[in-house]
């Protein structure tokens, strides 16, 4: 029979985790999530960002909580510097965690970037000479760049790790919600906003969401589940809240939530649709914005 009870819904004890763009923002909040939950959990991230200390920070807090000798529920970080745009840096990634796990139970494929038209404006007032030599200043590179990490990537880093997903999801494991992959997408790619000119990034993501189905269906047979959550405004670097001059800042009252996205509606999301509460949810996307994409289409 099925158990009810929250702590066994929600289970990530014992898993095996890799979460990508692992070191900031919004990956942070996800390893903190699963780490804190019992899980193992591969931090990875661009050569230059601050893995040791990230993977320090997850490592001690963890074992601070629990009394001397009592490690029942306490996960752990390991960390990894790859650049994901690299189809090679990738296989090199899975073969990393290949020889030191005979399984992946959650793949996060999480990292992201944002290239804004250099040349900005006022989507909503500008005129039309000043509306086109805005988006004419996009960089054609930047859109390439966009689509590499932020689509591209999610579909090499999940074959490269089909295998490892797929060994997660044998037997009764596709039951506790073992062999799932969970990509970052935005709730830009669901509204068209014209607050600022995310074009390129919004493309990219809108082109993730369906991925998200593409992949699902290949890996169907497999029961290896793919689903994306799509944040709205969450204090990331790519969406410093808080900051001075923050421009999203004044749409937070005009949200439904009334306030920016936190760790804990990152985190639970994941939680969920890596364990047992979600190992029905297959080729979905969960947005988790506070209402934003009610009031933003063609607005601000």
């Amino acid at each position: 029979m099925a158990s009810l009870v929250v702590q066994d819904l929600f289970a990530v004890k014992g898993y095996v985790a890799v979460v990508t763009g692992g070191s900031s923002g919004l990956g942070y909040m996800i390893c903190k999530g699963l780490v804190k939950n019992g899980a193992k959990v591969y931090v990875v991230a661009l050569p230059s960002e601050p893995i040791d200390e990230c993977v320090a920070e997850l490592n001690t807090p963890a074992k601070s909580t629990k009394a001397p000798g009592d490690d029942s529920d306490v996960g752990s970080a390991v960390g990894y510097a790859c650049d994901v745009s690299s189809k090679e840096a990738i296989a090199e990634l899975a073969a990393f965690v290949a020889a030191r796990e005979s399984r992946v139970d959650v793949l996060v494929s999480n990292a992201g970037i944002r290239r804004d038209p250099p040349k900005a404006c006022d989507v909503l007032t500008a005129p039309l000479e000043e509306l086109q030599a805005s988006m004419w200043s996009s960089v054609h590179s930047d859109w390439a760049a966009s689509f590499a990490v932020n689509t591209t990537a999610h579909y090499f880093l999940s074959v490269a790790f089909l295998p490892l997903l797929s060994a997660a999801s044998q037997g009764l494991g596709h039951r506790a919600g073992r062999g799932s992959i969970v990509i970052t997408s935005s709730c830009a790619s669901l509204h068209n906003a014209t607050n600022v000119d995310l074009t390129g990034y919004a493309a990219s993501k809108a082109a993730t969401d369906h991925l998200v189905r593409l992949l699902a269906a290949k890996f169907s047979r497999f029961y290896v589940r793919v689903n994306s959550i799509n944040p709205g405004f969450v204090p990331s670097k790519m969406n410093p809240v808080g900051a001075e001059g923050n421009i999203f800042q004044n749409l937070f009252d005009k949200m439904p939530a009334k306030r920016a996205g936190e760790e804990d509606d990152i985190a639970g999301a994941v939680l969920y649709l890596s364990s047992r509460a979600g190992s029905y949810i297959d080729g979905i996307n969960l947005c988790i914005d506070g209402g934003r994409i009610l009031v933003a289409n063609g607005q601000e």
